[in-house]
């Protein structure tokens, strides 16, 4: 059973900005406190074929807060769900995703990958698994789930944001000056991306959606003060490695109002490390566990 909260009182978080149209000055979007969110890491990709349809459905049925998928923009300027910038790691195909069409990504098979990765879990079926279109994805799932989007390989002219926005409009995700919310009162959708160009030109377009600036550090997360205060003006959090969360870098940030979610973060022991840091919440490969942790971390406080 999904974890219950106070709709009422999570809507009364939701910053949303005077127009939809224009980020400036509107603020941001907030999302409620003492929340430790499950976001299932390409769906529940421990389990079944990373970004794939039945991760994905996986991931709903185990309750995740959220599935995280990535998107690309193909050759026909459509959006083709996928990780990588090519098709190396998963299809032993080196051609890139800008040079293919969606209907051709449709046509290549990538489950084999996961069979051999994973025998445990491996199923016969899986080995048909091809990429999916965004639009495939909302089609499928629509509202049964929510959706934490990362914007991968953005160009300069804004058109891969657009599209998202448009796709999410047309699956009934986000309204014309809100985003909408789940049962709980969870935002429908959420952006995180490393390329903050593309966080502004999203928060210009949707201040209402929560947007989290994507980092990667080599030791202990640390960012200097300018930085964080910059962010702190448009985006709802940062998100990090499991291998540079440190107790310090996140109460640092929710001083500045900014909420921290970790990657990649499988093993039990480690996510409730991160629950006893104070992270709000982490992306995982198996949902299921980060679930029940969260659940338990509830009963705790209540």
């Amino acid at each position: 059973m999904k974890r219950l909260i106070q709709s009422a009182a999570i809507g009364a978080l939701l910053i949303l900005g005077a127009s939809a149209c224009s980020g400036e000055d509107a603020g941001k979007a907030e999302l409620p406190d003492d929340r430790f969110l499950a976001i299932a890491h390409r769906g529940a990709s421990e389990y079944r074929p990373e970004n794939s349809l039945p991760a994905f459905r996986l991931a709903e049925e185990m309750n995740a807060d959220y599935i995280e998928l990535d998107v690309q923009m193909t050759k026909d300027g459509r959006l083709v769900v996928i990780h990588d910038e090519d098709l190396d790691r998963l299809a032993d195909d080196p051609e890139k995703v800008e040079d293919l069409t969606l209907d051709e990504m449709k046509e290549i098979p990538f489950g084999d990958h996961f069979n051999e990765k994973h025998p445990v879990n491996a199923e016969p079926e899986y080995s048909g698994v091809t990429f999916s279109g965004l639009n495939d994805v909302l089609s499928e799932l629509g509202t049964s789930i929510n959706y934490y989007i990362e914007i991968k390989t953005p160009d300069e002219s804004g058109e891969m944001e657009k599209a998202v926005l448009e796709a999410l409009a047309a699956h009934d995700l986000i309204g014309e000056d809100s985003v909408k919310t789940d049962e709980e009162g969870l935002p429908r959708v959420m952006f995180q991306s490393f390329s903050e160009d593309a966080l502004l030109r999203l928060h210009d377009m949707r201040p209402d959606i929560p947007l989290f600036r994507l980092y990667s550090f080599s030791d202990d997360a640390v960012l200097p003060p300018d930085q964080v205060e910059r962010i702190a003006d448009y985006a709802t959090g940062i998100n990090i490695p499991e291998s540079s969360a440190n107790k310090d870098f996140i109460e640092a940030m929710h001083v500045h109002g900014l909420k921290v979610h970790v990657y990649t973060v499988n093993e039990e022991t480690d996510v409730k490390k991160l629950i006893d840091m104070g992270a709000d919440g982490v992306f995982t490969n198996r949902p299921d566990i980060a679930v029940r942790m969260a659940e338990e971390k509830e009963e705790d406080r209540s």
